[in-house]
C-alpha cells in the first residue's frame, strides 16, 4: 500500500513541480527582460539644481522636474531654422501624453533677451498649448549659456548654435538620453523610453 501511496503522490505531485518550475522561469525571463530594458536606458548626468522663470510668471526649477518624466529642448522664438521643426515634434508629444500626469516637456528659451515672457505665452499657443504639461522657461542671459554647457552637456554658443536635442530627465531629474529632433528612428527610441520610465513609476 505505501509503494502505491507514494507511485500516486509522484503522479500527482510531479506535474505540480513542473508547473511551479515552468512559472518560476517565466517571472524569471519577464524581471530580466525588464531589468534589461531599463538597464538600455543609461544614466549620464544630474540636472543641477536651478530656479528660473515660466511663461505663466512662476518660478520653475529642478524641483518641479522631479517626480516627473520630463521632455526638454532650447529654443528661441524666432528662430526660423530646426526650433520650429523641433517644437512640432514637441507638439506631437504633447498631444500623444495629453491623458498622462507623468510626462511633461519643458523648452528653455536660448535667447531670454529677445524671449521676453509675453513673447513665450504667444509662441506657446502657437503650438496649441493649453495647459502646464508643456512649460517654456526663461532665464537671465548671463546665465543660460553656463546653463546649456554644464548642466545638459550641450552647446552653449548662443542663440543661432543651441543645441537640437531632444533630452530625457527621469523623475530623480538624471539625463537618460539625447535624441535627433529630425530622425523618425530617434524619436521611436525617445518614446519607447518614455514608456518604459512611465512603468517603472507604476
Amino acid at each position: 500500500v505505501g509503494v502505491g501511496l507514494e507511485r500516486g503522490l509522484t503522479h500527482v505531485l510531479a506535474p505540480i513541480a513542473a508547473t511551479v518550475i515552468i512559472a518560476a522561469t517565466i517571472a524569471f525571463l519577464v524581471t530580466g527582460r525588464a531589468d534589461a530594458s531599463r538597464a538600455d536606458i543609461p544614466v549620464l548626468y544630474q540636472v543641477p539644481d536651478f530656479t528660473f522663470v515660466e511663461r505663466s510668471g512662476k518660478p520653475f526649477g529642478l524641483n518641479d522636474m522631479k517626480g516627473k518624466i520630463s521632455v526638454v529642448d532650447f529654443f528661441f522664438a524666432s528662430c526660423q531654422g530646426p526650433c520650429p521643426i523641433m517644437n512640432a515634434d514637441m507638439a506631437e508629444m504633447y498631444r500623444l501624453y495629453a491623458h498622462s500626469d507623468k510626462v511633461q516637456f519643458v523648452s528653455f528659451t536660448v535667447d531670454p533677451d529677445v524671449d521676453s515672457l509675453p513673447v513665450l505665452k504667444k509662441y506657446a499657443e502657437r503650438f496649441g498649448v493649453t495647459d502646464n504639461r508643456w512649460l517654456l522657461v526663461r532665464a537671465e542671459s548671463k546665465v543660460i549659456s553656463g546653463f546649456c554647457e554644464q548642466g545638459f552637456k550641450v552647446s552653449g554658443e548662443l542663440p543661432g548654435r543651441h543645441s537640437t536635442k531632444l533630452i530625457l530627465v527621469d523623475p530623480q531629474g538624471m539625463i537618460r538620453g539625447y535624441y535627433d529632433y529630425d530622425s523618425e528612428t530617434s524619436l521611436k527610441l525617445l518614446r519607447n523610453n518614455i514608456r518604459t520610465l512611465a512603468r517603472e513609476m507604476e
